[in-house]
């Protein structure tokens, strides 16, 4: 059924509802007369998405199938509105867009445009599993991890890919695990979690994972087999993931060697010969980006990564109009609900103590961060009220009034009174209130949000360090302990008050033990829940050197956590500090103590522009730059600084490194330190 509507602004749209269509068939194909894709009308409609399904924590791109788009026009799946800035028309039936997080099952997908909007239901399924990264080599071994919404990996299941199990499987926390993936042709799978015991109880996921052929270009990196005479080398833009041909490749150290050359069209090259043995090393450049190197490995298929420069002789003056309308934030608004006498009123905070002179009782309103790195907007601006002092604050009909500003995602909003000096500012928490399982929409208001304030923060975290490198000349002065509660894939909960991380300790010693006091117990709404730990010897003011240790799905047990065996700090052998590149162009270097699975330099130019990327396995103690002025020019003049970044990760193998790999969230150690160097 059609219905004519007329705007103003714009031609007449003939807007259609349609029913469910069913796994991705057009909707359109039950109306007789019209078009099964849309495609040269100029009715308003949605007929389908592809892919129909991606995980709950969004962030996968999709592709809105139908009719009569512009740039103007604005979608929503599962009622949670994409962000402006994250929809492209690609043409008057295609739009594309960045999935926002949802909830598990199937979800309506709208498109409205001009006041008018056009429905499809059960167009795309959330699934409960989110994979990360979500795709890997056909020749199986990539680690991924899975994240679970709404219930807990179970004790002894299993995971499987299009039926094949996924080996090593490794429980990070309840909400989180870590496999291997199996082989398999190119291609889309599904993922199942089977319960053990059960033959019938499992958690689905459809279209989870995608396996590529030799050119990864979502993570580049290392895969298939040994190499055996020939090597298949791809080189892609990581910035938009693009094949970048006539990008110069050279096989081995020697700018004269006989294996050089540039990628096709594709932004491929492949090198043959009996002499093309094992361990091998590739160096990629083009101009206007950084150059990328992968150094002594054994696997017949490499796709390099080159990161564009930004620099304005480089930028891309033709450059079409992406469309969107910029980013836009949601807000959050509920009550804070104390216990006490009236069960369906409001009551004073007497879970707090009674505040004696210069305090008040205070409370501030948070969402949890998507990692610890990811820093959230303030909940305050736009007018939001994430403070609240008892004896000033709005009162609702069973508690204190709040509203705050929120990313749009899928996450957690949690509060935490407590006492604040009046002449310090320092805030001492004392109870906290948690509410889980929201998903926020750009532009709304998610009202109703109620934090139940009953959790006690009477319970302490105690962490102790050990086996760090001792304090020398040019090392570290600093130890510092953070803590952080993880949630899964609804994020962290990062305990920031008035800029003062109250989950931080920093001391000029590592003797006795880091005590966190004021934690929750985790019960209740933070049953599921587990710390995570950065830890280490720092530099302070400044980022290097340093060593550091992370750790996650720590659970309270009334014993100190341990961390031990962190990584030794690398140091400086050639060239010395300030000195000219060496004539063999070798950067050289010792790392004490334990060995890495992986190290990473890099090399800012003397234009201060990144200049060069290696990766190279964890003993190697030496770092080749060849001297490319001859083909695409050398490293840019003046004084360069280089970086040596040391690297472990659960269950790696360097011989299938992907480029993931080198996303600090994955580290368990890491170590680095900066040096020097001068280009003439």
């Amino acid at each position: 059924m059609c219905l004519c509507l007329c705007a103003c602004s714009r031609a007449t749209y003939r807007v259609s509802q349609l029913a469910d269509a069913g796994s991705g068939l057009d909707a359109a194909a039950s109306a007789p007369g019209f078009p099964v894709t849309g495609i040269g009308s100029s009715d308003l409609r949605v007929t389908g998405v592809d892919p129909e399904s991606g995980p709950f924590s969004g962030g996968n791109t999709a592709i809105v199938r139908g009719s009569g788009f512009d740039k103007n026009a604005i979608v929503r799946i599962g009622g949670t509105m994409v962000q402006p800035a994250s929809i492209t028309l690609t043409g008057t039936g295609r739009l594309s867009v960045v999935v926002p997080p949802g909830k598990v099952g199937l979800a309506e997908v709208s498109v409205t445009d001009a006041g008018h909007t056009a429905k499809l239901a059960k167009a795309y399924q959330y699934n409960a599993l989110a994979f990360d990264p979500a795709r890997g080599s056909s020749a199986g071994g990539t680690f991924v991890e899975i994240t679970l919404s709404g219930t807990a990996f179970p004790t002894g299941g299993s995971l499987e890919l299009d039926g094949l199990p996924c080996t090593k499987l490794q429980v990070l926390t309840p909400y989180r695990v870590r496999c291997r993936t199996p082989a398999h042709a190119a291609g889309v799978v599904d993922a199942l979690v089977r319960f053990p015991k059960s033959l019938t109880k499992t958690i689905s996921a459809k279209a989870a994972f995608e396996y590529v052929d030799t050119a990864d270009d979502n993570r580049g990196g290392l895969s298939g087999d040994p190499i055996h005479g020939t090597l298949n080398v791809s080189v892609i833009d990581s910035g938009g993931g693009f094949v970048l041909p006539g990008a110069y490749v050279l096989l081995g150290n020697d700018p004269k060697g006989k294996y050089q050359g540039l990628t096709d069209k594709s932004g491929k090259i492949t090198f043959s010969g009996a002499d093309i043995t094992a361990p091998v090393t590739v160096h990629a450049a083009l101009k206007c980006f950084e150059r990328s190197s992968i150094v002594s490995f054994d696997a017949e298929n490499v796709t390099l990564f080159l990161s564009p420069i930004l620099d304005f002789s480089c930028a891309d003056k033709g450059k079409p109009d992406a469309g969107g309308h910029g980013q836009l934030g949601s807000t959050v608004s509920g009550q804070l609900i104390f216990p006490g006498a009236d069960e369906f009123g409001v009551n004073p905070w007497d879970i707090v103590p009674k505040p004696k002179a210069g305090e008040a009782r205070v409370a501030y309103v948070f969402t949890t961060q998507a990692s610890l790195a990811a820093g959230n907007p303030p909940p305050d601006v736009s007018g939001g009220m994430a403070r609240l002092e008892e004896q000033s604050a709005l009162h609702g009909d069973r508690g204190y009034l709040y509203s705050i500003f929120a990313r749009p995602a899928g996450l957690a909003v949690y509060a935490l009174a407590g006492l604040e000096r009046s002449d310090t500012g320092r805030f001492t928490p004392y109870a906290m209130g948690v509410a889980r399982d929201l998903v926020t929409s750009p532009g709304d208001d998610t009202k109703n949000v109620d934090l139940q304030m009953t959790i006690t923060l009477d319970r302490e975290l105690a962490v102790s360090l050990g086996g760090l490198p001792a304090a020398v000349s040019g090392t570290p002065n600093q130890y510092r302990v953070q803590s952080y509660v993880d949630l899964g894939g609804e994020g962290v909960i990062v305990r920031k008050v008035a800029g003062v991380n109250l989950d931080l300790i920093s001391r000029y010693t590592a003797d006795g033990v880091f005590r966190f006091i004021g934690q929750p117990a985790f019960v209740n709404a933070l049953q599921d829940a587990s710390y995570g730990l950065v830890a280490g010897f720092y530099t302070e003011g400044q980022d290097m050197p340093y060593t550091e240790q992370t750790r996650i799905g720590v659970k309270q047990t009334s014993d100190a956590f341990a961390l031990a065996g962190f990584l030794g700090i690398p140091q400086l052998v050639a060239p010395a500090a300030g000195a000219r590149i060496p004539s063999d162009r070798m950067l050289r270097f010792e790392i004490a103590g334990p060995t890495p699975d992986l190290l990473r330099i890099e090399i800012t130019g003397g234009d201060g522009n990144p200049a060069w990327n290696l990766v190279l396995p964890g003993d190697a103690r030496a770092a080749p730059i060849p001297d490319l002025a001859k083909t695409v020019g050398d490293v840019a003049a003046g004084e360069l600084s280089w970086t040596v970044t040391s690297i472990r990760l659960d269950s790696f193998v360097y011989n299938q490194f992907h480029y993931a790999d080198l996303t600090p969230r994955r580290f368990t150690h890491s170590a680095g330190n900066q040096f020097t160097m001068q280009q003439p």
